[in-house]
């Protein structure tokens, strides 16, 4: 019993050691710094940006023009290193052709650095934005385009979007509120919430899927839509009256919500769904 204690203790005592020279291999010391960006961008145009690691944020608003502020941090094992990663990340606004693209470089890193950029904008509403990042969030407020929108681990919302939407994560939620066009909203590991507003089309296409989360959708008034919803692993509650068609269960069912002119699909595999 000794002889275990003994080596289990002369075992810790080595992997201190080595963690104490190591860092854990994780960096231990960042630095942060902020650019703003303008440049100029018309109703009707896109707006572009794609980031590894770090959020996306954009808000439309009635002025002409995009702005945009960026916070760069750099990560390392001494602050100085940090500050180099961080001063060495550029990023830029390419304008053609009426669009906008978010331009980054970042310099080579070594043995446990990074660098995130998160970029949060400001473009007019009418405007068309592609978004993608792979570790952060997206979040969209006030827009009458299109929008697409993907992460892989980070949650989406998108508030007041009057055009598509298109919306996709793994590992996150998906929140859509005061919406009125077609709508696309994935994800694997999370819920999806969806709320029309009041003057919202009748007719749209929705579709909201994922694996591990259940489904919240506030319909448009008056919707009409061939229905398709199912669920593997829980139940299924509408508010709204539903024309069914072929076999129907707890879990599964088809139909149609008034003339069936729009499209409707909900389907979930541990989660629960709700339509009102």
């Amino acid at each position: 019993m000794e002889k275990k204690c003994l080596v289990v203790l002369t075992v810790g005592v080595v992997i201190c050691l080595l963690l104490s020279v190591s860092g854990c291999g994780i960096p231990t010391a960042k630095y942060e710094r902020t650019v703003q960006l303008s440049a100029p961008l018309s109703a009707g145009s896109s707006f572009a940006a794609k980031t590894h690691n770090g959020s996306i944020t954009v808000n439309g608003s009635d002025a002409s023009g995009c702005s945009l502020t960026v916070t760069i941090t750099g990560r390392a094992s001494t602050e100085e290193t940090a500050k180099e990663l961080a001063d060495k990340t550029k990023v830029r606004l390419n304008t053609s052709g009426g669009k906008i693209k978010v331009e980054i470089d970042k310099p080579m890193l070594g043995l446990h650095e990074s660098v995130s950029v998160s970029l949060d904008a400001k473009v007019p509403n009418e405007t068309n934005l592609f978004l993608t990042t792979h570790n952060g969030a997206v979040t969209v407020d006030n827009i009458k385009g299109k929008v697409d929108g993907t992460t892989h681990n980070g949650k989406i919302k998108a508030t007041r979007v009057s055009g598509q939407t298109k919306l996709k994560t793994h590992n996150g939620s998906v929140v859509c509120d005061e919406i009125s066009g077609d709508a696309w909203l994935s994800t694997h590991n999370g819920g999806i919430k969806a709320s029309y507003v009041a003057d919202a089309p009748p007719v749209c296409e929705i579709s909201l899927t994922t694996y591990n989360g259940g489904i919240d959708l506030k319909t448009p008034p008056n919707v009409s839509a061939a229905v398709n919803v199912s669920t593997h692993n829980d139940s299924i509650r509408t508010e709204l009256p539903i024309t069914l068609i072929g076999t129907v269960s707890k879990r599964k069912l088809e139909g149609k919500i008034g003339d069936g002119l729009g499209k409707l699909k909900l389907q979930t595999h541990n989660g629960s769904i709700k339509i009102r």
